[in-house]
């Protein structure tokens, strides 16, 4: 764009049709100080293999106010991902063919419920927001869901699990961050302590107050991970997201990692995304401490979380990335964490991570320790 005045804003609106570009991407990554120039923003969570269309805006000053012009309508479409646990058209429109997500054995038809483009077994309110989980069937005694977030007029996955009620704790969390789409706004710690609206209460840990002993309510997906609006921040603090965890490695070694992560992320260009998977490990032998009920909570014997950092080309298909497992210890003496491979992390665990991404990239990472945080 060319203007007689230096533009104020800068943003795309976007969508599926030509009349419906209802979605809208801001540029944040700099000033843009001059009358003429380009901008660029890097768009997470769009469908694969979907073509989309987009006008570019600027708010501009023209002498008497401040004034919108916008460019013409173009499009782009995203590509085709060959690999991942799900071949189906609805898997594919489904929240669980992110990059971030583990291979899974859900199973999803076009007749199923569709969220906000993206199909799932069933919804519901989050406790808080206005936007909807979405709910993966899995067995009896486990669920997928999605949490969702609502930020500048567009619906996000906030973060994803695999809940397993017997454990009374997730298996893995997946999500992602990055400085652009996921915001760092610093919304603070807001303490939205509250049972799951998408699991049943009568398999989440009553945590209106600390597991007993000297087990912390670890969360899984950070409290600082979540910093783009109160609301996503709340959803971090649902009993599905804690796992008892040892003060000492709770607010030591893991808090530490933690913030290498939420560090790794705010130094994110637009091209780039960070995406994380982390879960406990209930090794042999492992023991229960209780919830303020008095019901029976596992405690994990170890502890994962895999980070890959990706970039993105402008259609959304990852062009590289380089990823690290990290492993700790959870026997109350041990808390120093073990850089392995994800491939060794997926031994250890039974899961196979990434799934999503494209074979070429996928394998030469996972074997590899590209990153040390």
């Amino acid at each position: 764009m060319n203007t007689a005045f230096a533009p104020q804003q800068a943003w795309f609106a976007y969508g599926t049709s030509q009349s419906s570009l209802t979605s809208t991407a801001y540029y944040n990554s700099g000033s843009l100080s001059g009358p003429s120039g380009s901008y660029s923003v890097n768009i997470s969570s769009l469908l694969p293999g979907t073509k989309y269309y987009y006008k570019a805006y600027m708010t501009v000053w023209n002498g008497s106010g401040y004034v919108d012009i916008a460019g013409a309508v173009q499009s782009f479409t995203t590509s085709e991902i060959t690999s991942g646990s799900g071949s189906s058209e609805a898997y594919r429109s489904s929240f669980l063919y992110g990059f971030e997500i583990p291979a899974t054995s859900v199973s999803l038809s076009t007749s199923d419920t569709k969220y906000n483009g993206m199909y799932c077994h069933s919804t519901v309110s989050e406790t808080y927001g206005e936007t909807k989980a979405c709910i993966y069937n899995v067995s009896g005694t486990q669920r997928i869901v999605t949490h969702t977030f609502s930020y500048n007029s567009s619906v996000l996955p906030n973060y994803t699990m695999l809940y397993d009620y017997n454990k009374r704790a997730a298996l893995w969390v997946a999500y992602e961050e990055n400085s652009s789409t996921y915001k760092n706004n610093n919304v603070g710690r807001n303490e939205g302590w509250a049972y799951d609206p998408a699991i049943p209460e009568d398999y989440q840990p009553n945590l209106s107050s600390s597991y007993t002993g000297s087990y912390d309510r670890g969360h899984q997906v950070a409290s600082n991970d979540r910093q783009t609006t109160t609301n996503q921040n709340k959803q971090t603090f649902y009993y599905s997201n804690m796992t008892p965890q040892n003060n000492s490695l709770n607010s030591g070694s893991w808090a530490s990692l933690e913030t290498a992560v939420q560090n790794l992320a705010k130094s994110t260009t637009d091209s780039q995304t960070v995406y994380v998977v982390t879960g406990p490990i209930f090794g042999s032998g492992y023991t229960s401490t209780t919830d303020k009920s008095g019901n029976s909570c596992p405690i994990p014997t170890k502890y994962y979380k895999c980070v890959v950092l990706c970039t993105l080309n402008s259609s959304g298909t990852p062009t590289s990335a380089k990823g690290c497992g990290y492993v700790f210890d959870h026997d109350g003496t041990s808390s120093a964490r073990q850089e392995m491979t994800i491939d060794e992390v997926e031994t250890l665990t039974g899961f196979d991570f990434f799934t999503s991404l494209p074979d070429s990239i996928e394998t030469a990472m996972e074997s590899t320790k590209g990153l040390s945080l």
